[in-house]
């Protein structure tokens, strides 16, 4: 059963504008942006069958990107290097999203599925922060990541695109002095962080 890439890191107690996310298409009463991450089988197919299954519960998808990631596994207790994707959705509500990651997971037989639904600032039930990080080498992610048990068991993951090198992470707002220790590490500048604010769910 394949894992699912999860993806998480977070800030310090510098933020430089955590903001929502625009959305991609229609108007704001009826469309919600949101990110979606699933491990990639690599199946010519996968992209195609993963959109139709996106639509066909609610959501649509207004693009993705390729990535690498690293995920720690607790029950092997060692870190895997799988392809995954992050689907960038609109959807209408967060049960939409949290149906469309089911429905993917159950279909690509995955362990887990991670979504994330943009929010405001300090809006009630905003628990985490995405942040991406450009120029970073994934190679150096993947051995900071490794070295990390703190980031094992709370970070889990993380992943960079495979065609602009961009660090993408999710982290509980919790766990930022874990996430900020584990930027330097991978040699990411900070200051040239983005960060947006939301709620996440591994679904599983």
């Amino acid at each position: 059963m394949r894992s699912l890439l999860v993806w998480l890191l977070a800030s310090s107690g510098v933020f430089f504008g955590v903001t929502t996310a625009p959305l991609a298409t229609g108007d704001a009463s009826s469309c919600q942006p949101a990110e979606l991450f699933i491990t990639d089988d690599e199946s010519p197919l996968f992209e195609l069958q993963a959109d139709a299954t996106i639509a066909v519960n609610g959501a649509a998808v207004t693009g993705s990107t390729p990535l690498d990631g690293v995920f720690w596994s607790a029950e092997s207790q060692q870190a895997t290097v799988e392809r995954a994707r992050q689907f960038h959705l609109c959807v209408a509500d967060e049960p939409a999203l949290h149906s469309a990651a089911e429905a993917l997971r159950r279909q690509f037989h995955q362990q887990a599925v991670l979504t994330f639904d943009y929010l405001p600032e300090n809006a009630a039930g905003a628990d985490a922060i995405t942040i991406t990080v450009p120029g970073i080498d994934f190679a150096r992610f993947r051995d900071a990541f490794v070295a990390d048990s703190a980031a094992h068991q709370r970070l889990q993951g993380g992943s960079v695109t495979t065609t602009d090198h961009t660090l993408i992470l999710v982290a509980g707002i919790g766990d930022l002095d874990i996430a900020r220790r584990l930027v330097g590490a991978t040699g990411g500048d900070w200051a040239a962080a983005t960060l947006a604010s939301g709620n996440r769910e591994f679904v599983d």
